[in-house]
Formats: C-alpha cells, sequence, structure tokens
C-alpha cells in the first residue's frame, strides 16, 4: 500500500492551499480523495503532479473549463486529442495576446496622462479629466468562459 498524505501535507508540497484543492475537486480537476474512516481527505503523493499541471495551465491563462478539457483529452485518440488541445491552446494564446495589446495600451495613456500632471504641477489632478475611455479587452476570469473564447 502506497503512502497516504492528508490535505496539510498535499497542500504544503504543492505549494497551493487547502482551498485551492478543494476547489480543485469541486471542479473536477481532480480525482475526490480517500477518506479516512474520521472522514478525513488522504491523498496519494501521485496527486502533486496533477495540481502542478492544473496550476501551471491556470498560471498560462487556461480557464478551469480549459484545463478540464485538456486533463480530458489525455486519455482520448492521440490525433484527436492533439488536435483539440490545439484549438484550446490557440485560443488562450489569441485571448492573452489582446488582453496585452489593450494593456499596453492602458500603458501608454497613463504614461501620457503622467508626464501631463507633472508639467501641470499643482494642477495635476485636473488632467485625469482628458483620461477619456481606453478600449481594453475583459479583464481574465479564472473559471469562466465566454462564449467567443
Amino acid at each position: 500500500m502506497s503512502e497516504r498524505f492528508r490535505i496539510g501535507d498535499i497542500a504544503t508540497r504543492s505549494g497551493v492551499t487547502r482551498d485551492a484543492i478543494r476547489f480543485y475537486e469541486r471542479a473536477g480537476l481532480l480525482e475526490q480523495p480517500g477518506r479516512t474512516k474520521s472522514r478525513h481527505r488522504v491523498y496519494d503523493i501521485t496527486i502533486l503532479e496533477r495540481i502542478r499541471l492544473v496550476r501551471q495551465l491556470q498560471n498560462c491563462g487556461l480557464t478551469i473549463g480549459d484545463i478540464k478539457e485538456v486533463l480530458f483529452l489525455r486519455d482520448a485518440d492521440r490525433p484527436v486529442a492533439s488536435k483539440r488541445l490545439m484549438e484550446i491552446l490557440r485560443s488562450r494564446l489569441h485571448f492573452l495576446e489582446e488582453r496585452i495589446a489593450s494593456l499596453e495600451g492602458c500603458r501608454a495613456k497613463l504614461t501620457e496622462v503622467m508626464r501631463d500632471a507633472a508639467a501641470a504641477r499643482s494642477a495635476g489632478y485636473d488632467v485625469l479629466s482628458d483620461l477619456g475611455d481606453a478600449p481594453y479587452a475583459p479583464p481574465f476570469r479564472f473559471g469562466r468562459r465566454s462564449k467567443e473564447h
């Protein structure tokens, strides 16, 4: 029988919180753990690799839905899985590129406003009225998937 670990041990070893582990379980990203007689969660050490993969995919901008599908693809037909994986990654990359372009526009606008505020000295706050609306992509939200992305 392999060594079993409680949620606190897995959280410490993986670098995520206990709440994150519970969330991953509810979201279907992790298999339901075993339980002790007192109903405490117990995990096999192999769960660490799955948690690391989930975190890496999240950090690269994939949604929970994307990650769930990527994990499902592990057991799918290789050519079909590879094609779908590329579609998911291409979609996320496109979203991130749009977001980066939007943020670069915001950075340029803020730099311009700061320059104007510095030139105006004590009246610097007044230049904010000239800020205007900058078009930008909606903020990224983990776990939410819009119909477009």
